[in-house]
């Protein structure tokens, strides 16, 4: 960090990092590991959130986050719940009050977050009416008439006792709050009457007043949150208790318009993301309508769920990257996600390098097999194991995960021979070297058009580098056909290996177009040797390679330009020579 009052750097030390991975652990054991695209991918295979929820052991607001977003999820995602609730209903008729259960399991969890976290500021509150309120977000309906009938008002007590019950009730204050608003009654009424009798017609989001009316008659109109301070897991336990009726399922309740959700941060305005557990209702209530939600679209995974979602800090994924997953188990078949691969990949990477930067490297290892595309798995597998193979413990490497991974990168071995860690570590590093010769050192040479220090490197490999370095023809082969190529006199090349340079580079384009992870170098050296072969191709009359393959390798679009100048230039001759 730069001090603008001090003329030097300071830099600062992160505290430590390390996670309980207990979490971790349970989804390996439920994941599948098979090879897709010759690469080992691991998916989940089912999403136990019961199991999750017991293994939260920390005692600390974001613990308790956890916690409460793995219990959302096991409630909202899991029909054969059995408890107390379902205990009440006779099995034959379980599935058809499903909705309702699940209902009541969520109410009782939603009570538990708002009393642990507001129960304390019930008896500041100045007033009988606001007291009232306040209980009601508490779902304390009797603590509610009891505060309104000591304050005098046993009529509005005996309302209030009905609210959320009866949908005839709801109707009727309905009205009734209408026709005090046209005979100019509300404006005898206080603020928090008003709000009392609008919880009573389950409207739980703004009075309506008359603010243009004559001075005696005017009336405001005001957000029942807003006014009242209330965060959007209070406004939320609102439309869930006296909002929706008895017989309503959950997913009526999170359809509630957006705008009194401006309050939902704990700045109103300020620039943070949405609680984890309002984007889960969403999800959920998405999920109910097949993704055809009238109120919300699809939920965009994981950029909603990023780990600024879950502190402050943002430096810890392991929770964003489970959820993601978990979510994407169960909701991604009724179309409730809109999922954002890139970021997705992203999120992986940065937890499995969190993860190796506490020296977890096992796990580090088995997060990268979620990564979507088999080349970005298989280059950064390759390099976590050849940077750290040499800190792997012999039981890491035993582990039927890593031991994939390890198998796959190690394929000489004979299946019969024991884990030789010194064998096997001499070949990754001699990988670990045909990799940074490939991605740095290759491309920074022919950049500089260094051929003399890139053959005496390519040297180093040997006569037969592809019996030991799988992919060598791909990757360190490139190289050493373009210098076979750059090594000849005049215009005139060998066809045999123009052609399969050619082929190379195409190949070898395609791939750096669709990923993210190549470095800016290695793109550039392959459109530098890409508009060399074109050259050599354009300019050869005798060269048998087809025009189309010469504008498919990767160039800048100035040299693809020049290039298809010259294609169409020598097509137009031998039109022409034909024609003669």
């Amino acid at each position: 960090m730069l001090d603008a009052h001090e003329p030097e750097i300071i830099l600062y030390k992160l505290g430590d990092m390390k996670e309980n991975q207990d979490a971790l652990l349970l989804q390996k054991a439920r994941s599948v590991i098979q090879l897709i695209d010759d690469v080992p991918s691991a998916s989940l295979s089912v999403a136990d959130f019961l199991a999750l929820i017991d293994v939260v052991q920390e005692e600390s607001p974001e613990g308790e986050l956890e916690r409460r977003v793995w219990q959302l999820a096991y409630i909202l995602f899991n029909d054969d719940i059995e408890d107390d609730i379902s205990a009440g209903v006779p099995e034959h008729f379980r599935k058809q009050y499903l909705h309702r259960i699940k209902k009541d399991r969520l109410s009782l969890l939603w009570e538990d977050i708002i009393r642990q976290t507001h129960g304390a500021n019930v008896e500041a509150s100045a007033t009988a009416e606001e007291r009232a309120i306040r209980y009601l977000c508490l779902h304390r309906v009797e603590d509610a008439c009891k505060a309104l009938i000591e304050g005098g008002n046993p009529h509005l007590a005996t309302l209030i006792s009905q609210a959320g019950r009866d949908e005839t009730i709801r109707k009727d204050m309905k009205d009734q709050i209408e026709f005090w608003r046209n005979q100019n009654v509300l404006s005898e009424m206080t603020e928090p009457i008003r709000a009392l009798y609008e919880l009573v017609a389950g409207n739980c989001l703004r009075s309506e007043g008359k603010p243009n009316a004559a001075i005696e008659d005017r009336t405001s109109t005001f957000s029942i949150s807003e006014r009242f301070g209330l965060d959007w897991v209070q406004a939320f336990g609102l439309r869930l208790w006296y909002g929706i009726g008895e017989s309503d399922s959950i997913e009526a309740a999170p359809a509630y318009p957006t705008s009194i959700f401006g309050d939902r941060r704990e700045q109103p305005g300020a620039d943070l993301p949405e609680s984890p557990l309002w984007v889960i209702l969403k999800i959920f209530a998405v999920a109910k309508y097949n993704g055809k939600h009238p109120e919300i679209q699809p939920i965009c995974v994981p950029r909603d769920i990023m780990p600024e979602a879950f502190s402050a800090q943002g430096l810890h994924n392991r929770l964003s990257f489970q959820l993601f997953h978990h979510i994407c188990k169960v909701a991604r078949q009724y179309n409730a996600l809109e999922i954002d691969e890139h970021r997705a990949d992203q999120l992986a990477l940065n937890y499995a390098w969190e993860l190796a930067a506490s020296e977890e490297y096992g796990p580090a290892l088995f997060v990268l097999l979620y990564l979507n595309r088999a080349v970005d798995r298989e280059r950064s597998i390759k390099e976590m194991l050849c940077q750290f193979a040499e800190l792997l413990p012999a039981p890491v490497l035993e582990d039927e995960t890593t031991s994939v991974m390890w198998k796959y990168l190690t394929q000489e071995l004979p299946s019969s021979d024991p884990l030789d860690l010194g064998r096997e570590s001499t070949l990754c590093t001699v990988r670990r070297s045909h990799d940074t010769f490939c991605r740095v050192v290759a491309p920074r040479l022919v950049i500089e058009r260094d051929y003399d220090t890139l053959k005496l490197l390519l040297d180093v490999f040997g006569k037969t580098p592809e019996r030991r370095i799988r992919g060598w023809p791909q990757e360190g082969g490139l190289y050493r056909d373009f210098l076979a190529l750059v090594d000849v006199p005049g215009i005139r090349k060998d066809q045999a290996v123009l052609k399969r340079l050619t082929s190379t580079l195409i190949n070898a384009g395609e791939k750096i177009e669709k990923s993210t992870t190549v470095p800016f170098e290695e793109k550039v050296a392959l459109k530098e040797i890409g508009r060399l072969v074109a050259g050599w191709c354009t300019n050869d009359i005798g060269s048998t390679l087809q025009p189309a393959d010469i504008l498919r390798l990767p160039m800048t679009q100035d040299a693809r330009r020049i290039h298809a100048a010259e294609v169409s230039k020598r097509y137009y001759r031998a039109i022409m020579a034909s024609g003669a």
